[in-house]
C-alpha cells in the first residue's frame, strides 16, 4: 500500500524555504529535530510500516542535506527480509534521496532504515523545515510494529526523538545530530575474552618471493580470467608480479604488503592481485588488519568509470551452491560503483551461500559512502551473537542473523580487482592498496582497543609473526 496521493507534490524549493513558526525558541536543542506522523497507525500488525518525516534545522547556519542521514529503528520480527523505500518526497520517484537498511542489535531495533540525500538536495536553511518524506518499510509478512523503537501511533506531526539524525557515513548510533538512538545490546560485544591462540603477521619480509612468506601466504597467479573481474566478462588475469613487499615511507625499517591492479581499458589488458592465508583455519574470533586504501592511481589517470575494489575479507572455498559457504567482506570502492555512482564507498557484506546470478545469493550488505583513503584499522568480530564490522574503533554495522555465521573454517584474504572498466580509455593506470599487519584471535571477542594493545605488544617485543592457531 502506497499513499502517494495523500498530499499534493511540492517543489524542491519548498524543501529549503519552509520556516519554523515565528517566535519559536530553538535554543538548547540539537542541530536537527525530526517531526513524525504514522500514516499506517491503523495497521500496526500488517506487513508495512509507513513513516512521514520532516526535518527542522535548529542552527543558525545552513546544513547541506548530503552531510546528514536519518535513521528509523525497527525490528523485523518473523520477516525473512525487509525492503525500505521512499514513496514520495516532492515528486515520484523521490528526487535526490535514497533509502537503505542496516542491521544492529539494540533494544527495540535489529534493523534501521537510513534516508540519505545527494548533493542535489541542496541545503536546509536556518530555522527551515523540509517537505515531508514518506518512508515505507515492506516486510512481506505481518509483523508487530508496536515493539519497534521508532514506532509512534500519532497521526499528526509532532517532534519525535526516536527517529534520529546523524553525520553521513557515521556508525549506526554515532555522529548524532538530533534525537536519541536506541540503547541496550548495542551490537558491540564487550571484549575482554582470554586469548588462547592467535595469528599475527607484520609482513616484514624481504620480498613476496621470500620462502618464509610463501610458507604463510598463497599468491594468486592465474591467466585464465576466473572471477571476480570487470563486467561483462566478470574475470581478468591475476598476476603474482602485482604482489610485493615495500618499505614504509613513514616508518623507518617497517615493511608493507602491497597489492596493485592495472588496466588499459579491457579485460585482456587487466592484471589483478590476490593474497590468501596458506591455511584455512579461521572461524570464530576477532580478525583485524591495518590497511591503506587509495583513491588515486599509483600511476596513470583516475577515470571514475573504472571501479577498483580494495579489500580485506574472510572466505571458505568458493563452491557454487555450497550450503556451508561463508564470507565476510570489507570492500572499498574509491570511484564508487554497485549503484553508488562515483562516490567513494565502503561495503560490509556477510554471505550465507553462493548462487548464479550473484543477485540470487543469500547475503546481507551495508555501505558507508565516505572518503576512506589513507590508513585504517579494520576489525571484524565473528561470534555466536553475530558479525560486527569496525573501522578505527567505530562500529560500522552488525549482521546478527545467525544464518550468516560461518559453518566451517575460512581463509584470510586481501585482493584488489576491477568491478568495471572505462573501456574508452586505453592508457595504462594502476591502483594499489597496502597492509601493515594482520591479526586473528581464535574464539576471543576483542574490542578494537584491545586489538591495538595486542599489536603494540608485538611491536614492542619485536615479534614479526606468530601462529598458534591449529586447524
Amino acid at each position: 500500500m502506497r499513499l502517494n496521493w495523500k498530499y499534493p507534490r511540492a517543489s524542491l524549493f519548498a524543501l529549503v524555504s519552509l520556516v519554523a513558526p515565528v517566535g519559536e525558541s530553538l535554543a538548547g536543542t540539537n542541530d536537527v529535530t525530526v517531526q513524525y506522523l504514522n500514516y499506517n497507525a491503523s495497521g500496526p500488525g500488517d506487513d508495512i510500516a509507513e513513516a512521514n518525516i520532516r526535518l527542522r534545522n535548529n542552527t543558525t547556519a545552513a546544513i547541506p542535506l548530503s552531510s546528514i542521514v536519518v535513521r528509523y529503528w525497527f525490528t523485523k520480527d518473523s520477516a525473512s527480509g525487509v525492503t525500505a523505500e521512499c514513496w514520495w518526497w516532492g515528486a515520484s520517484p523521490c528526487p535526490n534521496l535514497t533509502v537503505t537498511t542496516g542491521n544492529v542489535s539494540y533494544t527495540g531495533a535489529d534493523r534501521y532504515a537510513e534516508i540519505r540525500f545527494t548533493s542535489g538536495a541542496g541545503n536546509l536553511a536556518p530555522g527551515a523545515t523540509t517537505q515531508a518524506i514518506d518512508l515505507g518499510v515492506v516486510f512481506g509478512t505481518n509483523v508487530d510494529e508496536t515493539n519497534d523503537y521508532s514506532y509512534g501511533s500519532h497521526t499528526s506531526f509532532i517532534d519525535w526523538s526516536k527517529i534520529t539524525v546523524h553525520d553521513a557515513g557515521s556508525a549506526p548510533t554515532q555522529g548524532l545530530r538530533g534525537g536519541t538512538p536506541p540503547s541496550g545490546g548495542g551490537g558491540t560485544p564487550g571484549g575482554g575474552d582470554t586469548i588462547t591462540t592467535e595469528f599475527f603477521d607484520d609482513f616484514s619480509y624481504t620480498s613476496a618471493s621470500d620462502s618464509t612468506f610463501s610458507n604463510w601466504w598463497n599468491v594468486r597467479n592465474d591467466p585464465n580470467w576466473t572471477g571476480p573481474g570487470p563486467e561483462p566478462e566478470f574475470g581478468a588475469p591475476w598476476a603474482a608480479a602485482n604482489v610485493s613487499i615495500v618499505t614504509d615511507p613513514a616508518v623507518s625499517g617497517n615493511k608493507l604488503l602491497r597489492l596493485q591492479t592495472s588496466t588499459r581499458g579491457s579485460n585482456a589488458t587487466t592484471a589483478q592481485a590476490e593474497v590468501s592465508s596458506k591455511s584455512r583455519k579461521f572461524r570464530f574470533g576477532t580478525y583485524a588488519a591495518r590497511v591503506k586504501f587509495n583513491n588515486t592511481p599509483l600511476s596513470g589517470t583516475r577515470y571514475f568509470a573504472d571501479k577498483p575494489v580494495e579489500t580485506f575479507f574472510t572466505i571458505t572455498n568458493y563452491v557454487l551452491n555450497d550450503p556451508n559457504y561463508s564470507e565476510q567482506d570489507f570492500e572499498y570502492m574509491p570511484n564508487g560503483g554497485w549503484g553508488r555512482g562515483n562516490t567513494s564507498t565502503l561495503w560490509m557484506t556477510s554471505w550465507e551461500d553462493t548462487q548464479l546470478s550473484v543477485e540470487d545469493a543469500d547475503r546481507v550488505s551495508d555501505w558507508n559512502s565516505n572518503d576512506y583513503s589513507g590508513w585504517h584499522t579494520l576489525v571484524l568480530q565473528v561470534s555466536s551473537t553475530g558479525i560486527y564490522y569496525y573501522i578505527d574503533g567505530a562500529l560500522l554495522t552488525s549482521h546478527t542473523q545467525l544464518k550468516y555465521l560461518p559453518e566451517v573454517n575460512q581463509s584470510i584474504y586481501f585482493n584488489i580487482w576491477f568491478a568495471e572498466l572505462d573501456r574508452t580509455q586505453t592508457s595504462s593506470r594502476t591502483y594499489h592498496q597496502e597492509t601493515d599487519w594482520v591479526y586473528f584471535a581464535k574464539d576471543a571477542v576483542l574490542t578494537p582497543a584491545e586489538v591495538s594493545n595486542r599489536i603494540a605488544g608485538f611491536r614492542t617485543a619485536g615479534t614479526a609473526r606468530k601462529d598458534t592457531v591449529v586447524p
